[in-house]
């Protein structure tokens, strides 16, 4: 009688079949290249839009609704970031022309002195000597811009202008990306409930939910309230008749992305306003842009961020920060995700040795 042959899952095969999975993840990742920033955007977007899909899906059940649900979303996507940013940027690169054209104006003739200068009560020689020696002049203002090297920021416009095409292929992917996750969201959220099951047991549920709570409030705490914050303060400058409001208004929101940046934007608008305007217009904006910033990075952000996963804005900070230097753009998300799922860990292995103390020594 012929045995029959049942292999068993020993430790060798289990360290096998782990090694092979790492092997095989790493490989496929590294063959997506470029691509990978879509599938991980693209994850994100599906976490961030997942609540928006089973809404609809009470509302309304179209026929193929697994497939015209996603595609409603996905072009909905489209439309809220491709339109405003093609107005946006026409009109920005108006106002970058003039700008530019203000900045070569100023290198050729000088920048005259403004109104207030001499109505400022202490200093006023000293002032107004500085600024004929270093702005009036155009040698002086030669002379001050090639102490600021103005080479670099034109060098990474340039990048930034070659970047553009390859931005809008990766945004294209990402919306492809988007469309199948959510077209397959039950099955995928199924074998990954699975997969956290039989790697972690219960807590698998928890370390999913907050990935999930990282990822929202990340959305909702930086790009949602950034956004906010430069419309709001977008506002202040075009009632302050800053030049160029538009363009500020754009550089602050993206600013206002990350915690205490968008303070910088705001002093470069208050000194343009007030090379280029007056001195209450420049120190109401000032007031106004702080106020707004102080409210959101201290009060709205940790609430939206933090508050969703239990997490110390502090870890929160962080994990902002370091993302964005190790990780660019996408480190707006996998770093609160890494602090989140760090923190998480602390507690788990916290609460395992205050188990472990507790338990009855036997005799």
């Amino acid at each position: 009688m012929r045995r029959s042959f049942r292999p068993g899952r020993g430790p060798f095969q289990f360290w096998a079949q782990g090694v092979l999975v790492a092997v095989v993840a790493a490989l496929a990742l590294y063959t997506l290249g470029r691509f990978r920033v879509s599938l991980v955007w693209g994850g994100v977007l599906a976490i961030v839009c997942w609540p928006l899909l089973g809404w609809l899906q009470r509302k309304w059940s179209p026929r193929h609704a697994d497939i015209v649900l996603p595609a409603i979303i996905v072009l909905g996507i489209a439309l809220i970031f491709g339109v405003p940013t093609m107005v946006i940027g026409g009109i920005a690169a108006s106002q970058a022309r003039d700008a530019a054209a203000w900045v070569r104006d100023i290198h050729e003739h000088g920048l005259p002195e403004p109104a207030w200068l001499s109505s400022v009560p202490w200093g006023r020689a000293q002032l107004e000597h500085w600024w004929q020696a270093n702005l009036a002049d155009p040698a002086g203002v030669q002379q001050l811009l090639h102490r600021l090297h103005p080479g670099q920021p034109l060098r990474t416009i340039d990048h930034v202008g070659q970047g553009v095409a390859n931005t809008l292929v990766l945004f294209g992917f990402t919306l492809l990306v988007l469309f199948f996750f959510l077209k397959a969201g039950p099955t995928v959220v199924r074998h990954m409930n699975v997969v956290l099951w039989r790697l972690f047991g219960p807590r698998g549920e928890l370390l999913r939910s907050q990935v999930v709570g990282a990822v929202r409030g990340a959305m909702a705490g930086l790009v949602l309230v950034g956004l906010g914050e430069g419309a709001l303060i977008t506002v202040a400058y075009i009632i302050a008749g800053a030049p160029q409001a538009l363009l500020l208004g754009v550089f602050t929101a993206l600013m206002s992305m990350i915690p205490m940046l968008g303070g910088l934007a705001v002093a470069l608008a208050v000194v343009v306003i007030l090379v280029k305007g007056t001195v209450g217009a420049a120190v109401g904006v000032g007031v106004f842009g702080m106020i707004v910033l102080f409210l959101a990075d201290h009060f709205i952000r940790p609430v939206l961020i933090g508050g969703s996963i239990r997490l110390p804005f502090v870890w929160v900070l962080l994990g902002i920060l370091g993302g964005l230097e190790g990780w660019g753009l996408l480190g707006l998300f996998i770093g609160p995700v890494l602090m989140a799922l760090a923190h998480l860990m602390w507690r788990f292995g916290s609460m395992s040795a205050a188990g472990a103390h507790a338990l009855p020594v036997e005799k």
